[in-house]
């Protein structure tokens, strides 16, 4: 019976809320009903008293008249005239107080209201009187008083049922997006999340949330896709190398030929390794520590003959490196953006130059080629995947623009708002 009112969804909250408010409705009625049926029954009773004092002339003028112990008044209005004429039942209450009105049990059937009082008779003696009336005998204003109470006692069962209905009409509606989007997150995988326009402006702004929160869920997992693929393409080229290297080096005893394939095993091992460093501090974040150390930087760490050995004819390679740069990059870190953005440069430049230009807030790689063809897709390896994920990590705002005349510019610039910065720029 109970099983309802347990657990925690929508059905069972809103099933405890309306077993709360027709407790506390009742509860409310009760104190309401209560003291107003109490002051009716209390007011009819000061109102018998009242009426039965008002026969304290008439008992006097009509002892003067039959000269007896007894007189009945009324109907429901007895007078007696000494203690010995009384009922037993009012004879145990004796005595009375004089002039006053004494009730027994007179919220019941079988109780009653004496008045006490003395008068003097004709002859000069001081006589009792005592006027007595049943407490249930008589009822003032409407005769159906108890049918008047049923009444409203009824009214206010049917306002509690209306009120609780329209509660529970009430909670329906304003659940009903809650519940919508509950199915829609459970259900609708691909579709967007919505809600009516009439739902509070809580539920609209928390569906636009989830709405940009499944995009940038579904656009990481793209990116993952191909971060993975770019990375697998990038680790599987110089594990080919080393291979091959490898076997060859058992097809000769030459020296020269010998020390040729281990050279190309240390360069295919010492770019793997640099790239699964750049990886894993992607990947495990293990640059969050060193994003705000800055460093020197040197020409040393910018291999310019290994890039001019890929060089179209007629292409020149410079580099512009600010004295004193520093920047917060490390140093695998820098190498692989600069292998990337110059890579892609070259890739699409046949004639003119790419010049390399570094400071402290700045990288860039301008290059006289092609320009961007409407896709910012031109990535050589890692490409520009690896260079946008480092540049989040450490700060970087990253963009590739095409140049006014030709050619494009790949240029990295230190975020001003970025806390990898503070110390070098002041903030």
């Amino acid at each position: 019976m109970f099983k309802s009112f347990h657990g925690n969804t929508i059905k069972h909250v809103k099933a405890r809320l309306l077993l709360i408010f027709s407790i506390i409705a009742l509860v409310s009625s009760f104190l309401v009903f209560f003291p107003f049926s109490m002051y009716l029954v209390i007011n009819e009773d000061n109102q018998i008293g009242k009426h039965l004092a008002s026969f304290e002339h008439i008992a006097t003028e009509h002892y003067t008249l039959i000269q007896d112990d007894f007189a009945q008044l009324s109907p429901h209005v007895s007078a007696y005239y000494s203690e010995t004429a009384l009922p037993e039942r009012v004879k145990a209450l004796m005595p009375f107080k004089e002039n006053g009105i004494t009730r027994h049990r007179s919220y019941f059937a079988d109780g009653f209201v004496v008045f006490h009082s003395t008068f003097t008779d004709i002859q000069g003696n001081e006589t009792p009187l005592y006027l007595t009336i049943d407490a249930r005998a008589i009822e003032f204003g409407d005769d159906g008083w108890h049918v008047l109470m049923l009444i409203s006692f009824a009214l206010i069962v049917f306002l509690i049922t209306f009120l609780r209905y329209s509660l529970q009409r009430m909670f329906d509606g304003l659940m009903s997006p809650v519940t919508e989007l509950s199915h829609q997150l459970q259900h609708n995988h691909n579709d967007e999340f919505s809600v009516s326009e009439r739902s509070i402006d809580e539920l609209q702004t928390l569906t636009k949330h989830l709405n940009e929160y499944k995009q940038m869920k579904e656009r990481l997992a793209r990116q993952e896709l191909m971060f993975a693929k770019y990375a697998s393409h990038e680790l599987k080229t110089p594990i080919a190398i080393v291979l091959g290297a490898a076997n060859l080096q058992g097809m000769k005893d030459d020296p020269v030929f010998q020390a040729k394939q281990r050279d190309r095993i240390l360069v295919a091992a010492t770019n793997m390794h640099a790239t699964v460093e750049v990886l894993l501090s992607i990947v495990k974040q293990e640059n969050a520590s060193e994003a705000g150390t800055m460093r020197v930087v040197t020409e040393n760490e910018i291999p310019l003959d290994k890039f001019r050995t890929k060089l179209k004819d007629g292409v020149e390679l410079n580099l512009a490196l600010e004295p004193k740069t520093q920047l917060n990059l490390p140093e695998p870190v820098l190498a692989m953006i600069l292998k990337n953005l110059i890579n892609n440069a070259i890739r699409f430049t046949r004639q003119g130059q790419i010049t390399i230009h570094i400071d402290s807030h700045t990288i860039s790689v301008t290059d006289t080629g092609c320009g961007l063809t409407g896709s910012t897709e031109t990535e050589h390896g890692l490409g520009l995947l690896i260079v946008k994920r480092l540049c989040q990590s450490y700060g970087w705002d990253f963009e590739l623009k095409s140049n006014p005349e030709r050619g494009c510019t790949a240029q990295l610039c230190l975020h001003p708002t970025s806390k990898h910065c503070a110390t070098h720029i002041g903030l």
